[in-house]
């Protein structure tokens, strides 16, 4: 009975860990595009000046964390869901009354720093995340599925 227990305290444990690391990956997510922000950076050819940092937006963030279950649950990977659903309409659901800029997405990254370098290396996805409309943002990630949702208050 007690090597039960013990095993059900020790497999309880084990996955509120596994909770942990993504919540920390998500929120550097953010610091590290704070960081590209502050200290500007080359996107391609063109060299994005530094632009003010984003804060966090509870709305953005439900629906980046929406969007990237979604995308693990059904296996697809694309800005527009299977049923149509789009970026904009997903900020919205989640209550954003903002103005809804862009949204970035990844897959197949373990660590916060991949995704940043892989968007970083992409110059759509570089000057989105250098977007000085952009105030505010939101990220989502399940299994290995990224997204970053960005906005800016009305």
């Amino acid at each position: 009975m007690f090597a039960c227990i013990l095993l059900c305290i020790l497999f309880a444990q084990c996955k509120k860990d596994e909770v942990a690391v993504p919540e920390d990956d998500v929120n550097l997510v953010i610091a590290k595009i704070n960081l590209l922000r502050r200290s500007g950076c080359n996107c391609g050819t063109a060299y994005m000046p530094p632009v003010p940092t984003l804060s966090l937006n509870n709305q953005l963030q439900n629906a980046a964390i929406t969007h990237a279950k979604d995308m693990a649950q059904q296996n697809y990977f694309d800005h527009l869901s299977p049923e149509g659903g789009t970026p904009a309409e997903r900020a919205l659901n989640a209550g954003y009354t903002g103005d809804f800029k862009a949204e970035n997405l990844a897959k197949g990254y373990s660590q916060a720093d991949q995704v940043i370098t892989a968007w970083k290396n992409s110059v759509s996805h570089c000057k989105a995340m250098m977007d000085a409309k952009s105030k505010e943002a939101g990220v989502g990630m399940a299994q290995n599925y990224w997204v970053v949702t960005f906005g800016s208050p009305l």
